[in-house]
């Protein structure tokens, strides 16, 4: 007997709808591993370059400045990494509240998948933070380290800090913009947000903390009982993501009507 269309529609919208959710909670899960696996690379790299730093010593190598630059690479190219990996290919690799809202500005991430995707990157900085904790130990926990906290140089007010965090997160999201609006530039944009991702870090590495991404500070800044600055490394990258989106979608609208 064949099903009545006016039964079965209502049926197949309701599995429809089930599937997608699966989907968004089974995205938002890897995003929370993926931004753990990052957080934890964070507070590794800073253990190993920042709480051995020797002040006393000679050299370049003994100043915060010569340590930014292992830093940095490794950072960056940790995103690279996540967003190429096979994982990373389902979600897009987000790791960062303000790409999510970029992404769904940009029509690449489905609204349903936006507030998941953020809660499972706060989640996943928090685990990340954690076993980092339990893998090094107390030295996570020192000065040198203190669970890899942002923290901006002294002099420096919210406001300087949250220009230069949004200035950041707006070359960044503009960049990927135009990179995943172009079949040529795709291949090629993972690397490039990586490379600036770094950039920023040596750039302003000693002076904001260069975070631009909410979820890197959101575990350590919970763990460190720091949050000075909380609000403004939480708020500055979005508006900067979301003053990009603008710019570039803007931008593609001309370009259609031309």
């Amino acid at each position: 007997m064949t099903a009545n269309p006016v039964q079965a529609g209502p049926g197949l919208r309701k599995q429809a709808q089930q599937s997608a959710w699966r989907r968004t909670l089974h995205s938002a899960l890897l995003e929370l591993a993926l931004t753990a696996l990052m957080m934890f690379v964070v507070v590794t790299t800073v253990r190993w370059l920042m709480g051995t730093l020797d002040p006393a010593g000679d050299g370049w190598w003994n100043t915060t400045e010569g340590r930014l630059l292992a830093l940095a690479p490794v950072s960056g190219y940790t995103v690279t990494a996540v967003m190429l990996s096979p994982w990373g290919r389902v979600t897009g690799g987000h790791i960062n509240p303000a790409i999510t809202l970029a992404m769904w500005r940009y029509g690449r991430t489905p609204g349903r998948d936006v507030a998941a995707f953020i809660a499972g990157q706060l989640v996943g900085s928090v685990l990340g933070v954690a076993v980092g904790r339990l893998v090094w130990g107390p030295m996570t926990a020192a000065p040198a380290v203190d669970y890899a906290v942002i923290r901006s140089a002294p002099g420096w007010s919210w406001i300087a800090v949250a220009v230069v965090e949004a200035t950041t997160m707006f070359v960044i999201v503009a960049a990927a913009g135009i990179g995943i609006s172009s079949r040529r530039l795709r291949p090629f944009t993972p690397w490039a947000v990586g490379t600036m991702i770094g950039i920023q870090i040596i750039a302003f590495g000693t002076l904001t903390g260069a975070g631009a991404n909410p979820a890197r500070e959101f575990g350590p800044a919970l763990f460190s009982g720091d949050f000075s600055l909380l609000p403004t490394y939480l708020l500055a990258p979005p508006a900067g993501a979301f003053a990009a989106t603008v710019m570039i979608r803007r931008i593609d609208a001309r370009r259609r009507k031309a």
